[in-house]
């Protein structure tokens, strides 16, 4: 009856006007494919708003998503309304992935609900679920969410992944935590280091990122389910050309984890891979914490791609945006990364050195960065080469005056965006002041303000609607950008200014956390 009585109440609300190799097992799903669109034109928008029209009143979506007692399939809904929920409330990207629907499809999407079960079950079922280009948005049950998803479990059967564990048992193999107790490693960190950066770190090994196919959504609202040690490939390529085109993909709210930074693992365990020309691409509202590569590359001209509210936490090296000198196809490359929060924790800096990186290094494409907000980022943020643009617009950096290093505003001012080489770097409305452990800045800020080659007007690209909308909501650098990225970004951050249910710009920053750390 509870379940009948939220939804009831929901309607009344409505009503009433109130209201986010040979071996890989995903090789079978990697066939090659075309794309209808071309990267040199800009991305459609949708018809219409994800807030308006649809069948189910948005109140009554917003109640299925945000009560963590009422499951995906208890609230009297079809599956294809469940899915359209899931739609609306999180609304739509702006940018160059404008127009992304994910697993939503009007005619029909496919719900995928995941369970915790024995063994690699929930890691088959994503499997099977992201290998098909039948709209197919993917959740976490509710009531009985895995603790973990683990892609590599599902080679775990596989002797050589075995060996190089030791000759650990298929149980072992799948609980880390098991292995690690079975050799004697009690802490945490130092086994996820043995487990995945010692023993897996062996090219050989058949382990790869599984496909995420077109016309999909991997959502992970609802739940507090985190993807360890590494992640999945949108698309895929083979020697710098494409081999599968995958189109309309959305990942959020996932909590990505990764096992420590070992830069160029064998097994490149990137937690998202966007590549082999694949496009309308969103990367919304997920936390990426230290991992061991990148957090979301683009490669091999993936293109139409929004990166958005998005936490980013001790990460050496975020994304790569081609991955080559000589490959032309990264011309095509364009994403737009705005409101996203770069963390760097005190405690982690001395670890990590002055050496955090690649937000984004790029070649050849295009990257439009707005409102994103840094702390504890002192040196060469980005790199541009090869003809690589970027439009550097109303970000934020926030350092604390006692670091370890002994630098200031002045250093920072002279390199923390000082790595262009070729093409174009446009940086304006940007600054970088002193901060507090809590992240909030306090005194004069040091501007960063340069013009480095030739940069496009990227926003020109964009759609009528998608510009305005970046208008009205861009903030102009200062407390409230921190305040309302600190509440909006990362798994679990409150609805942004793209959700229809967002609660508003006032009380956004009003519900900011005390601390980004």
């Amino acid at each position: 009856m509870r379940c009948a009585t939220v939804v009831l109440a929901a309607l009344a609300l409505a009503a009433c006007g109130g209201g986010g190799g040979a071996s890989d097992p995903s090789s079978g799903s990697s066939s090659s494919a075309s794309s209808s669109s071309s990267p040199s034109s800009s991305s459609s928008s949708s018809s219409s708003s994800a807030g308006s029209g649809g069948t189910v009143p948005l109140a009554t979506c917003q109640a299925l998503v945000e009560d963590a007692g009422l499951n995906w399939r208890d609230a009297g809904l079809s599956d294809q309304e469940v899915v359209e929920c899931l739609w609306r409330t999180l609304g739509e990207p702006v940018g160059f992935g404008e127009g992304t629907t994910g697993g939503y499809d009007p005619n029909g999407s496919r719900l995928v609900v995941v369970s915790a079960g024995p063994g690699a079950q929930a890691e088959q079922r994503i499997l099977e679920a992201i290998g098909s280009p039948e709209p197919t948005w993917i959740v976490f049950d509710k009531a009985n969410p895995p603790r973990d998803i683990a892609m590599y479990r599902l080679w775990c059967s596989d002797a050589a992944v075995r060996a190089a564990l030791g000759g650990a048992s298929v149980e072992q193999c799948l609980d880390h935590r098991a292995w690690c107790a079975a050799n004697g490693i009690g802490d945490e960190a130092a086994c996820k280091h043995e487990f995945f950066n010692v023993r897996l770190n062996d090219g050989a090994l058949p382990i790869r990122n599984p496909m995420i196919d077109s016309h999909t959504t991997l959502d992970g609202r609802g739940v507090s389910t985190r993807v360890l040690f590494s992640g999945f490939a949108i698309g895929a390529d083979s020697n710098g050309a494409s081999t599968h085109v995958s189109e309309n993909v959305i990942v959020t709210n996932l909590y990505f984890e990764g096992a420590g930074h070992v830069e160029d693992h064998e097994l490149d365990p990137d937690m998202l891979r966007t590549t082999g020309e694949s496009h309308r691409v969103w990367i919304h509202q997920n936390t990426f914490d230290t991992t061991g590569d990148s957090a979301f590359d683009a490669k091999v001209g993936a293109y139409g791609i929004t990166i958005s509210f998005n936490r980013v936490h001790n990460v050496k090296r975020a994304t790569l945006h081609g991955s080559s000198d000589s490959r032309t196809i990264n011309e095509q490359i364009t994403t737009t990364m705005h409101n996203n929060l770069f963390v760097t924790t005190d405690d982690a800096y001395s670890l990590l050195g002055n050496t955090l990186r690649r937000v984004p290094l790029i070649r050849r494409g295009q990257s439009h960065m707005f409102n994103n907000v840094f702390y504890g980022y002192r040196k060469d943020l980005l790199s541009v080469r090869v003809g690589g643009r970027v439009l550097f617009e109303d970000n934020m950096f926030l350092n604390r005056a006692d670091n370890s290093e002994g630098d200031d505003i002045d250093y920072w001012v002279e390199n923390l965006l000082r790595d262009f080489r070729e093409g174009g770097l446009e940086i304006r409305g940007s600054h970088v002041w002193y901060a507090t452990p809590e992240c909030r800045p306090y005194g004069s800020p040091g501007d960063l303000t340069a013009s480095y080659g030739s940069t496009p007007d990227m926003l020109a690209q964009y759609s009528a609607a998608t510009r305005a909308r970046i208008e009205q909501n861009r903030f102009v650098v200062g407390p409230e950008l921190v305040e309302y990225v600190l509440a909006t970004a990362g798994k679990g951050g409150r609805p942004p200014y793209v959700s229809p249910i967002s609660p508003g710009r006032d009380a956004l920053i009003a519900q900011a956390p005390a601390t980004c750390q």
